[in-house]
């Protein structure tokens, strides 16, 4: 029971320091595996410390960069009927440099051979007007969820969080349009830390977004 309830405690740290942005400081808690998920050797070496808290500023430089300056996108939808193939890029705006020091590691720990680390980073003037311009009521705010297999090597984690993205533009649209699309072009940026968990050997991510569409293509003839 012990053990139960210092899991629950500790998940719900892990929420609580999610949705705890600020007007000018973002935070983030994000985590690497020290042990390969997706090992083919049974004494396969842990990776080097330095090497998972290198990972991990990355981590949080790429999480951060989308939660101010965000992505455009191209969706097109999948139509079997149509003979479409679905169709998803995303293409940062902008990203913070490597190194800024604006990006700090306010604390770490090891759980399960997992490296922890609540990060922050202080946004500036610009950057705050972004984050309130995106506030709007008029911007669509969406969740979805996204997975990629261990297997698929570095890109996974990521791949798992573009998918999540995908989805929830995918549910914002089909919420507000009738007639699916021939294309999507637009903004979203990521609106909170997103949570990232391995189920069955894939990276499952939740991710909350929020969009505009800049342009909606509609099929002329079917």
């Amino acid at each position: 029971m012990r053990i139960l309830l210092a899991s629950l405690l500790f998940l719900l740290l892990v929420g609580t320091a999610a949705r705890a942005q600020s007007a000018d400081r973002l935070f983030i808690r994000q985590w690497i595996e020290l042990q390969p998920l997706g090992r083919l050797e049974p004494d396969q070496p842990q990776k080097p410390m330095k090497a998972a808290e290198q990972e991990l500023l990355e981590q949080g430089r790429v999480l951060f960069s989308a939660m101010i300056y965000g992505w455009t996108f191209t969706y097109i939808p999948g139509d079997l009927s149509r003979q479409v193939k679905e169709s998803f890029v995303l293409t940062p705006v902008a990203e913070i440099p490597w190194g800024s020091a604006r990006l700090e590691v306010r604390e770490t720990e090891i759980v399960e051979a997992k490296l922890w680390a609540r990060m922050s980073y202080a946004l500036n003037d610009d950057e705050s007007q972004r984050r309130l311009a995106w506030e709007s009521n008029t911007v669509a705010l969406s969740s979805g969820r996204g997975q990629a297999k261990v297997s698929e090597g570095a890109s996974a984690r990521m791949a798992s969080l573009k998918d999540a993205v995908r989805d929830a533009i995918r549910r914002s649209l089909d919420s507000r349009y009738i007639n699916k699309p021939r294309q999507i072009d637009g903004e979203v940026v990521l609106w909170d830390d997103p949570i990232t968990l391995v189920r069955s050997g894939a990276y499952s991510t939740s991710a909350k977004v929020k969009l505009l569409v800049r342009e909606l293509v509609p099929y002329r003839i079917f």
